[in-house]
């Protein structure tokens, strides 16, 4: 049997010599499930190794991240671990990236930023990222695209309020309409396909009746479909004659638009 080069043997290494890397795509762990991998850890120990790079003050935590935090919290002293000097620190960036898509273990804005940090330490085009960490152009650009999401609204989407198909509709809405619609998708538990098809008609009746009015009256339009979250339709005549049309979906987006209004049911 060959032997395993001396970079790659697996060690014992004290945890309190570790430290993350400055370049860990993960920024975020549940303490529920750290202390479910804790308990494990107490039962069965480290499993799998983390990967470490040597370092003046100790070790850099290549990969693992997620253990070595749970072999804290259960009281370890030392985690077995595999050293790999031999890698640059793109090559350590990349390396901690694959391990952790391929665990799911990021947010969809983790992985997003990921990503895109890939595609432009090595110039890469999306589907050279896809190659680089087994997915396909598809999956890449999906979650590049997440990078246009408000900052509110990709809290959101972290947050899981927001599922990542509403989020990849929003992150083509601008900038200043994602968090209303966020909002929609939240108060009236809309599926991708309610959502695609409010964005639909909202475009329609933007391309229908804004361009002849007067940016006064259209002003009027969004102040006043932001403020009942429903389109909005103003028209008048010259003597100021008109109509005010409120558009609703369902009965519970009257009610919403009721309330804002002040009106109370007798």
């Amino acid at each position: 049997m060959a032997r395993k080069s001396p970079a790659h043997e697996i060690r014992e290494i004290g945890v309190d010599l570790i430290r993350p890397g400055s370049q860990q795509a993960r920024r975020h762990f549940d303490p529920g499930a750290l202390q479910e991998l804790a308990q494990s850890i107490r039962e069965s120990g480290v499993v799998q190794p983390v990967v470490l790079r040597t370092r003046v003050w100790g070790y850099e935590l290549l990969a693992g991240e997620r253990r070595w935090r749970a072999a804290q919290l259960a009281g370890v002293h030392e985690i077995p671990a595999v050293i790999r000097d031999d890698l640059s620190d793109a090559e350590a960036f990349v390396l901690g990236l694959i391990e952790n898509l391929q665990r799911e273990s990021l947010s969809p804005m983790e992985t997003a930023a990921g990503l895109k940090r890939l595609g432009e330490l090595f110039s890469l085009t999306h589907a050279e990222i896809g190659a680089r960490v087994g997915k396909s152009r598809e999956y890449v650009t999906n979650y590049l695209r997440l990078l246009n999401l408000a900052p509110e609204v990709a809290t959101l989407v972290n947050e899981g309020h927001i599922m990542l198909g509403h989020a990849k509709v929003l992150a083509g809405v601008a900038l200043v309409e994602q968090v209303r619609w966020a909002d929609e998708i939240i108060r009236h538990k809309l599926t991708v396909r309610e959502l695609e098809r409010r964005l639909a008609a909202s475009r329609e009746q933007k391309m229908v009746f804004r361009p002849a009015k007067p940016s006064d009256w259209q002003r009027l339009e969004q102040e006043l479909s932001d403020h009942l979250a429903c389109p909005v339709l103003v028209t008048a005549d010259k003597s100021g004659k008109g109509e005010l049309k409120v558009k609703f979906h369902s009965l519970d987006e009257l009610d919403g638009v009721l309330a804002r209004i002040g009106y109370v049911a007798r």
